[in-house]
């Protein structure tokens, strides 16, 4: 089974400060500590979508929608039975037909066919149900799969989990390097950050 990928970046701008003791402490500008970070997790996807094709030609534009309408609805009939209300959805999109052209005898372009083409994409929560998808669509007619991506939800949970650890490994590095230098870190200035999914 594919897996989810958690991207996260971090960029951290941290001041540091040095103290001067003459009487009385002042502290003294020295300046700026940026520190990038990337952190990745394995997260088990939760959610697939799979997306269908319809494509037939025919000489006639209205008779080569129809036949792809037909067909169309076939498969998502087939594909409702095997759904769950919550779990799963259907939808349809990308609906086109266009002329196919060949060169006549006298090198005209000429109108040969035409060719309608559809687009079913089904979407589930239950993983497992991705190759009876597949298995009925294909059975009732569909072309072939365009396309197979997971993902999950609570996205923002799992960044947000991840946040805290690796800012706090970026305040300590910034602290050694501080400390090495001979100065400490007096605050944050800036923080930029970024959460991404990939699948793979």
């Amino acid at each position: 089974m594919k897996k989810a990928l958690l991207f996260l970046f971090i960029g951290i701008l941290c001041y540091m400060q040095t103290t001067i003791n003459a009487n009385a402490e002042i502290k003294k500008n020295a300046g700026f500590i940026t520190l990038n970070a990337t952190k990745t997790q394995e997260v088990e996807p939760n959610i697939a979508r799979i997306s269908f094709a319809v494509e037939n030609t025919s000489n006639n534009a209205q008779k080569a929608a129809e036949a792809n309408n037909e067909v169309s609805n076939k498969i998502i009939e087939a594909l409702k039975q095997i759904t769950q209300t919550g779990i799963d959805t259907i939808k349809t999109n990308n609906f086109s037909v266009r002329p196919i052209y060949a060169s006549s005898q006298s090198g005209k372009r000429e109108i040969k066919n035409y060719m309608a083409v559809n687009s079913i994409t089904v979407e589930t929560k239950d993983i497992k149900k991705v190759a009876s998808f597949i298995d009925t669509a294909i059975g009732n007619g569909a072309n072939r799969t365009d396309g197979l991506s997971y993902s999950f939800e609570n996205e923002k949970k799992y960044c947000n989990s991840l946040y805290p650890e690796i800012i706090k490994d970026l305040r300590e590095q910034a602290n050694t390097l501080a400390q090495a230098a001979g100065t400490t870190i007096d605050g944050v200035k800036q923080i930029n950050a970024s959460c991404s999914v990939n699948s793979f």
